[in-house]
């Protein structure tokens, strides 16, 4: 069932077993994993079923460190979330990542590796992707052949890219056509009310820009709104807070390009680096730094890709046309790529031949451009607070405070050495680093963005003196909050997190589906 608070012409009342509070991957992964269960299940989406540049605004954030673009550019208040843009990129954590390692401050999961394990299998099939692993399965699937690399220090694998990323897509029907579920839109959550001993969530506020008011009643309810709006609705309500560890310990995925590869056989690098595609299903190949190399050097997790630069932008143009065609999109902007692209037949014909034929992505007379993506190191320093500042509906702005650490920068200057080694003794290429790469002195942060992947701000410990959340997600103290974001990530590791978030969406909804923890109202 759908509602439109914005619609609603008298305060709405509505109670449920279980409340979600957002609509993005968590929010949808976690409500489709008990949609074969009698719970009845809300669903409070903040945005409309379109972009709205006043709702989107709610998003403002205060920046007080480093730069973080995606702060704004890498969130949206609409049904579906952030992955009405995302490109559905699939990767897991890897077994270090939840271990405790003594070169990472903070570091270690109370849960393991094998015990997510069986839950991204689940979180393949709500991705659409295939069951097969990461590396040896798919080395097999593709019929690819790695390099020569020591498999002790470099990792070569893959990620899988999920044919529909917008995942609304593939959910919005059936959640409107349903008697159980109710997707309740322009619903802003605002105030989240507990009982007198904060052991309790009684009920939830929510407004709509235009001044309605819903009232939900819940015996469960999920935040699933992101690492940063999530410390943000616990710091306003004064919730889960008690060891002044909401909000801190901020991470996203620092990258940088740290060199160019030079190479006198660009035909072998395109062969071993360029994208798969293979029953309707993308492929891209990672090089990462092996574990037992990581604990070697006691670097974070870092993981790299070769960017292919396209000189004259002809490929680029084609691939658009082809979107264009394909969404029944015509304008004077495609008709004019049309024109430059057929002017240079040979160039559009080499990539399509190379795809119809081996199904292998090829960008002609391309430069290679070396990229890497590494985890962040936990700080407590790194982290969100209120603004002073207040949005339209009244409630404090973010104030995102992301800084680094001396490990990130001795992290990415390591693996650039071992790639430049693994590159010339695989006889691929010399890769040029960036003069900054291996400069000590003036280790710029000016050369490193963030991914737009917000991570840690809810960490999931054990003990409450050490994280918000304890191993089942649920807040600690609380019998009836939980989250269901990368904000209860204790580390991040290198790869996008909303596969691992959904994953952890569909082992919370067995909790839930059992029983576990269900309150009466």
């Amino acid at each position: 069932m759908l509602i439109d608070l914005k619609k609603i012409n008298e305060p709405l009342k509505l109670q449920c077993d279980l409340c979600i509070v957002g609509t993005g991957a968590a929010g949808l992964s976690l409500a489709t994993a008990l949609s074969n269960t009698p719970l009845n299940i809300l669903l409070l989406e903040a945005g409309g079923l379109k972009d709205e540049a006043q709702t989107q605004a709610l998003y403002d954030v205060e920046i007080s460190g480093l730069p973080h673009p995606g702060a704004t550019e890498g969130r949206f208040r609409t049904h579906g979330g952030s992955t009405t843009r995302w490109g559905g990129q699939t990767l897991p954590l890897m077994p270090i990542d939840f271990e405790k390692r003594e070169w990472v401050p903070y570091s270690g999961w109370p849960i393991t590796y094998d015990e997510l394990k069986p839950y991204y299998q689940r979180a393949t099939q709500f991705l659409l992707v295939d069951q097969k692993n990461f590396d040896s399965d798919l080395l097999i699937h593709l019929n690819a052949t790695p390099p020569a690399f020591n498999t002790s220090e470099l990792y070569y694998h893959f990620s899988k890219w999920s044919p529909t990323p917008n995942v609304r897509e593939n959910h919005f029907a059936n959640i409107k056509a349903s008697s159980h579920c109710t997707l309740l839109l322009h619903a802003n959550v605002t105030k989240i009310i507990c009982n007198e001993n904060k052991t309790h969530v009684q009920q939830i506020e929510a407004r709509s820009l235009t001044g309605q008011h819903a009232t939900i009643i819940a015996k469960n309810v999920v935040l699933c709104t992101g690492g940063i709006e999530t410390a943000r609705l616990l710091l306003v309500n004064h919730i889960g807070n008690d060891h002044d560890l909401v909000g801190r310990f901020f991470q996203d995925h620092p990258s940088a390009f740290i060199g160019w590869l030079n190479t006198t056989n660009p035909k072998q690098v395109q062969k071993l680096f360029s994208q798969f595609h293979k029953q309707r299903l993308k492929y891209s190949v990672r090089c990462t730094a092996a574990q037992a190399w990581q604990r070697e050097k006691r670097v974070l997790n870092i993981s790299s890709g070769i960017h292919f630069i396209e000189e004259n932008p002809i490929y680029q143009n084609t691939k658009e046309i082809y979107q264009d065609l394909r969404h029944l999109r015509f304008s004077g902007a495609t008709l004019r790529k049309i024109r430059q692209s057929i002017r240079h037949p040979f160039k559009i014909a080499s990539p399509i031949t190379q795809y119809l034929l081996k199904g292998r992505s090829y960008v002609p007379d391309a430069r290679f451009q070396i990229g890497v993506t590494t985890e962040q190191e936990p700080n407590p320093n790194s982290r969100i607070t209120l603004s002073e500042r207040r949005d339209a509906l009244g409630m404090p702005l973010s104030n995102l405070n992301w800084q680094l650490t001396a490990l990130t920068h001795y992290s990415i200057q390591q693996f650039a050495i071992n790639l430049c080694d693994a590159f010339h003794h695989a006889n691929i290429g010399e890769i040029i680093l960036e003069p900054w790469v291996l400069d000590n002195a003036n280790a710029s942060q000016e050369s490193i963005t963030d991914q737009f992947h917000h991570i840690g701000t809810a960490r999931m410990h054990d003990s409450p003196s050490h994280g918000v959340v304890d191993r089942d997600c649920r807040v600690h103290g609380f019998d009836n909050l939980y989250i269901g974001s990368s904000a209860v990530f204790p580390t991040s590791g290198h790869s996008n997190p909303t596969f691992t978030i959904i994953a952890l969406c569909m082992r919370l909804a067995d909790k839930l589906r059992g029983g576990q923890y269900v309150r009466q109202i």
